[in-house]
């Protein structure tokens, strides 16, 4: 009778949580139901107002309505209809704005609509509306392979007729067998919790990454392999790459069949990955996270101070802030009309921030560079991300080929909204604006795990201190305001982050200015007094020290 009494206790416990999930899962999806309900109310809202489209917040508003039901349900059947009608949306934008950075978010919902939901109606017209977008911007190579993937992954959709149309139509522009791609170098990175490796290639390939976890029977630690398409590497770049950071043991390149080669990291511990492409020069990057064991990574390319500070000794949130001078070395960046170069002046601009964060704020420092050398914008974020820095502050000066543009503006990581801004990340990133416009939907993905509100807040005090404070001083100081671009510099970084365009080196008035030492003293005085709000904001310091006096050093 007591086993008869448990058996029944444990179906009824069986039988409620059943109950209890079923529940739940209807609940959710009445929940999607409703929200995509809503996100449809504005969509029928703003196709019936010509006055709505004329703006491209109440565009924007109502993708980001369907955006909602497929990040907060994205089990549901509302979600592959939900990215179906962003991308819709983000085309109409395009057309009313006459951006095509748009077309490339389009794209980008489309992907993850065939991707993730390849079963779905909706997903072989996603995979047609893909080749439209290619068709409309003139890419007719692209244009044959994607409604090309119509008929071979869809092969019953509705769409397959049509999509057989235009590849008749486009038959000049079949696309030959794609030339192998090498591999010209491996680079990396490491710390005991994260490292960096950097893949260059001479074109640009499909890829895809594989998670191996740590075999118990055999003792094998957790892989991570990357296997390349349409590639080959050379005998010397095959031979193991020894790191022995505490995360990564080494690094293993070869060719693992014919046209593909596979590279694997081996680790001791891993807690999260991502990789993706960049585009001139091509490189796909691997991000790992995890918890090592090793000595704190090599110091020889980065200042670091060595007491403990007075932040750390309290146990407050910011402690080291690393800091970024744009450019140097081969790559001057801007030059002015008096000559005047880009590199020279954000360099003495960072060394002063350095200073007044060490005496004024008790912060630790880390300069990416202390003199005229060149480092990879990749390497840049690395260093940020090895040495656990809680604020990444990369400084450049401004160009434009009006000679009247003039002011100061600050950026965080985000998609370009309007053409001066791709236009400047594409400077900065040494990229043609085609180049960015395909970076765009990369991030769609990578943005989920940036510290984007945190990174606004920081930008917001910064713009507002440094224009504050040279306002004081000098005349005619332009508030240009905080920006949105996608910066590979920006790109992967663990930490608030955003990158601070002081002044337009471009302009008579302000490359004088740049040339005056006391200006160079008041930028970085903004830019400290704006990480000093900002840590006022997030409870680390008082708020009636703020502005001008010295904050936690006893000043």
């Amino acid at each position: 009778m007591k086993c008869r009494g448990i058996l029944i206790g444990a179906l009824a416990i069986l039988f409620t949580t059943g109950l209890f999930a079923a529940r739940s899962e209807a609940s959710a999806s009445r929940q999607a139901e409703a929200l995509y309900e809503k996100a449809r109310s504005e969509y029928y809202a703003l196709q019936g107002s010509r006055n709505k489209q004329r703006y491209r917040a109440n565009w924007l508003r109502c993708i980001r309505a369907f955006e909602n039901v497929y990040t907060t349900h994205p089990e549901s059947g509302q979600a592959p209809d939900a990215l179906y009608m962003m991308g819709r949306l983000y085309e109409g934008l395009s057309l009313h704005s006459g951006q095509r950075t748009y077309l490339s978010l389009a794209i980008s919902a489309y992907q993850r609509l065939t991707a993730l939901y390849p079963s779905n109606r909706l997903a072989d017209d996603g995979q047609f509306r893909i080749g439209a977008i290619h068709l409309k911007k003139g890419e007719h190579e692209q244009a044959y392979v994607s409604f090309a993937k119509v008929e071979e992954r869809f092969p019953e959709g509705d769409m397959v007729a049509e999509a057989r149309r235009q590849l008749a139509a486009l038959s000049p522009y079949r696309p030959r067998a794609p030339r192998l791609t090498q591999i010209t170098g491996i680079r990396h990175w490491s710390s005991p919790e994260y490292t960096r490796i950097v893949i260059d290639l001479d074109g640009e390939p499909t890829f895809q990454d594989h998670l191996l976890k740590r075999d118990s029977k055999t003792g094998k630690p957790p892989r991570l392999y990357v296997d390349i398409q349409s590639a080959w590497i050379s005998a010397e770049l095959s031979q193991p790459i020894p790191i022995q950071d505490g995360l990564l043991i080494k690094a293993r390149a070869a060719q693992h069949a014919k046209n593909v080669v596979r590279i694997v990291l081996d680790m001791e511990s891993l807690s999260s990955y991502r990789t993706f492409l960049l585009k001139a020069p091509s490189r796909i990057i691997i991000d790992v996270q995890g918890s090592g064991h090793a000595s704190a990574p090599s110091e020889e390319k980065v200042h670091v101070a060595k007491k403990p500070t007075l932040p750390q000794q309290l146990g407050l949130g910011i402690s080291r802030v690393v800091i970024d001078p744009g450019h140097g070395g081969k790559d001057p960046g801007a030059i002015g009309a008096g000559g005047l170069r880009e590199k020279d002046v954000v360099l003495k601009i960072a060394k002063r921030l350095e200073r007044r964060l060490k005496t004024e704020l008790g912060l630790m420092t880390v300069l990416t560079r202390r003199d005229d050398t060149f480092v990879s914008l990749d390497e840049r974020t690395a260093i940020a991300n090895a040495q656990k820095a809680d604020l990444f502050i990369s400084i450049h000066a401004n160009a434009n080929r009006r000679a009247s543009a003039r002011g100061v503006e600050t950026y965080v990581l985000n998609f370009a909204t309007d053409e001066e801004c791709i236009e400047l990340a594409a400077r900065e990133n040494a990229v043609s604006t085609k180049k960015l416009s395909d970076l765009q939907y990369i991030l769609y993905d990578l943005m989920r795990t940036a510290k984007i509100g945190e990174s606004r807040t920081l930008a917001d005090h910064t713009q507002t201190s440094i224009c504050k404070r040279l306002s004081r001083k000098y005349s005619r100081v332009r508030n240009l305001g905080v920006k949105e671009a996608p910066f590979y510099v920006l790109i992967g970084a663990n930490m608030p982050c955003i990158l601070v365009e002081v002044s337009f080196i471009s302009n008579k008035i302000e490359e004088k200015r740049l040339r005056d030492d006391r200006y160079l003293d008041e930028v970085a005085a903004g830019i400290k007094d704006g990480i000093a709000r900002y840590m006022a904001e997030i409870g680390q310091v008082s708020t009636t020290r703020l502005p001008g006096t010295a904050l936690l050093s006893g000043g």
